[in-house]
Formats: structure tokens, sequence, C-alpha cells
């Protein structure tokens, strides 16, 4: 594990779509300097992670 400053920080993030909860509390920290990739089937939530990580998509809690 890296001591680098995380050039990427979420907690706690949540995010519905009517009543299915597709992101329920995600917290992560990719540092410095690191390669990150994003794994899962369709309709597990990864698109919906990045976008809201990219300020695209509106969360419902968290930052």
């Amino acid at each position: 594990m890296s001591d680098a400053e995380p050039v990427i920080h979420v907690e706690g993030l949540h995010k519905r779509f009517g009543q299915h909860e597709v992101l329920c509390g995600v917290d992560l920290d990719v540092p410095a300097g690191s390669i990150f990739g994003f794994l899962g089937l369709n309709g597990a939530g990864t698109t919906t992670l990045i976008r809201s990580m990219l300020g695209l998509l509106r969360v419902d809690a968290g930052r």
C-alpha cells in the first residue's frame, strides 16, 4: 500500500434510481501514481460510480 496522497477520495457514496440502490456506502482512495481498474458485471454500478466521481451524476449521499 502506498503512502502517497490520494488523487481520488470517495467517502460514503450512496446513489439510488427509484427504489433500486446502486451504490451503498462506497469508500475509495486511489493514491497518486497508482494504476486502478474497475471490474463488475452489467448493472453492478461501475459506470454509476465513475460518473459520480467525475461529477456527471449527482449522488444521494457521501462525498
